[in-house]
């Protein structure tokens, strides 16, 4: 018996294909744990301290079905034809220079959203940023992958290799597909490389399946005499704007408005139901309320078009960072835009901006009866190259992407300087217009401005991602207390009121609007991460870790 125990054992371990994967996949779990300071093994200890079981369990599944699939996946390599193992090597090298470029940007795994923000970012914002996403610790896994590849081969047929790939494709996809619908989306552990096609697969079944969006079956037998306009801006942090009380005077012109007339209505930080723009657009546009509803209802809560259109306004969606829908919308979203203005009609640079302000003008001078989503480009890395070298006030300018949060608050607030208060320049050039137009401003996160260590710009879960402004412009509105600590969830319902939706046409329970709470109300705060974590900010008005 023990001896045909040992010839059984022999007989597994001279099957090199199987040596080989085992090998490599012990290799790449301890590589990338140590690598990313050992997330996988903290995840287990916390969610075992914290009784989490459903975590546990979620946890746990992922992972062993994670190890499986990268375990079939180098097997497959292993058995397949020469042909076949050189799109091994490109698929496994694509996956980690995603994966560990993601982790060196934001320390975690790419996710399906991610993908979404991804096709909507403008390439000069990916040259900007792309210094952040590549890491050197991606190449060592290649290497050894294909030394795997020559020392345990055991290739098989042409014909064979493309079975083993095809049924490898099905696991991925029915794992993907078991992942998004039973285990759900915020813990995905696991091998780099199970992670990343699981993402891809995921993506695509989203985009394959997109729920249906609630209809609003109301409709106003009034026309609205009155403009409202949404302006989401582009990582701008709340406290770096003068009007905040920031040590540099950044925002001037608004300053002076808030200091001179009743018109401003500044109601401080602020903060963001995201930490990435996707993120934070969708909830604002849906008013889907982080820590109270599920992250999904994005896609089927009703959006702000969807009142605006039943309460007989004209929408405008303006959009200067990108020419895709993206920040929840979607093509089923379009029979309520009566226009969409993408943003290569706005211009490529630091000035596009400008041009849509210029276009808002010309609009609500015209009248009223419009409602008007902007997106503005706001702020990106490179910070540098988000106004003219001629307009820097402070300096010394980083010629990189420098840690220290001193030089590089530089070069940021020079460009919040430039875009943010010439906006509102030219956009309130003629105060009168607000006599028939209300303006509701905003961004949709922060940055991090590399303050304590951190080596990411946003979509993790620091303080500096999630304050942002938020500030009501407009004249003969309703009595706001500007001590309320507000959040991204309190503006859909406000510009229901604006718009006058009656209380029992509105799909949901909102959080309150501004114009409905006091200093002494008490809201959540919860926000989400890029990987869609949640966490709760509960006081918005803590002093900068600056």
């Amino acid at each position: 018996m023990n001896r045909d125990r040992m010839a059984a054992f022999r007989k597994i371990f001279s099957n090199r294909p199987f040596v080989g994967a085992v090998l490599f996949v012990s290799f790449l779990f301890i590589y990338e744990e140590f690598i990313f300071n050992f997330p996988q093994t903290y995840f287990y200890l916390s969610a075992w301290n914290f009784d989490l079981h459903i975590q546990l369990l979620s946890g746990f599944v992922t992972g062993i079905g994670s190890f499986v699939l990268c375990y079939l996946f180098i097997w497959s390599a292993l058995k397949s034809s020469r042909l076949f193992q050189i799109l091994y090597v490109f698929l496994f090298g694509v996956s980690s220079l995603v994966q560990f470029g993601f982790w060196r940007a934001v320390q975690r795994f790419m996710v399906p959203v991610d993908l979404t923000i991804a096709g909507a970012t403008p390439l000069d914002t990916w040259k900007g940023a792309s210094v952040l996403f590549f890491s050197w610790y991606c190449i060592p896994p290649v290497v050894v992958f294909t030394a795997i590849l020559f020392l345990f081969s055991q290739r098989d047929q042409l014909k064979a290799s493309f079975f083993k790939f095809a049924i490898l494709f099905f696991l991925f996809t029915l794992s993907s597909f078991s992942h998004r619908t039973l285990i759900g989306r915020n813990i995905n552990l696991g091998l780099s490389i199970s992670s990343f096609y699981q993402t891809i697969y995921r993506y695509s079944i989203d985009i394959m399946l997109p729920p249906m969006r609630e209809a609003l079956d109301y409709r106003s037998s009034e026309s609205p005499q009155k403009n409202i306009v949404l302006i989401v801006d582009e990582s701008i942090r709340g406290d770096h704007l003068g009007i905040n009380g920031y040590e540099r005077d950044t925002t001037p012109f608004l300053s002076r408005l808030a200091a001179t007339t009743r018109d401003v209505h500044n109601f401080g930080l602020a903060v963001a139901g995201g930490t990435c723009s996707h993120t934070s657009n969708a909830l604002i546009l849906t008013g889907v309320r982080p820590g109270r509803d599920p992250y999904d209802m994005i896609a089927r809560y009703p959006t702000v078009f969807q009142y605006a259109k039943a309460m007989g306004y004209k929408t405008h969606y303006f959009d200067v960072e990108a020419g895709v829908l993206w920040n929840g919308l979607t093509p089923r979203d379009l029979p309520y835009l009566d226009s969409w203005i993408r943003a290569d009609e706005f211009g490529e640079n630091y000035d596009s901006d400008f041009s849509a302000a210029d276009r808002v003008t010309e609009i609500i001078s015209k009248g009223g009866g419009n409602f008007i989503v902007l997106n503005k480009r706001g702020v990106h890395f490179l910070y540098r190259f988000d106004y003219p070298p001629e307009k820097a006030v402070w300096l010394p300018i980083p010629d990189d992407r420098a840690g220290d949060p001193v030089l590089i608050s530089n070069p940021y607030d020079n460009a919040i300087l430039y875009n943010v208060n010439t906006f509102f320049e030219r956009l309130l050039a003629n105060p009168e217009i607000l006599e028939n137009t209300t303006i509701l401003y905003t961004s949709d996160h922060g940055q991090t401005l590399f303050a304590n260590g951190a080596n990411w710009l946003h979509c993790k879960n620091s303080r500096e991602e999630v304050v942002v402004p938020m500030i009501l412009i407009g004249r003969n509105l309703p009595l706001v207390d500007e001590t309320y600590h507000a959040s991204h969830s309190n503006i859909l319902p406000t510009i229901l009121d604006l718009m006058g939706v009656p209380s029992d046409q509105r799909m949901h329970p909102y959080a309150p609007s501004l114009f409905s709470v006091t200093g002494d109300t008490v809201t959540d705060r919860f926000y989400f991460d890029g990987s869609l974590q949640l966490y709760d900010f509960p006081d918005p008005h803590m002093e900068s870790s600056d």
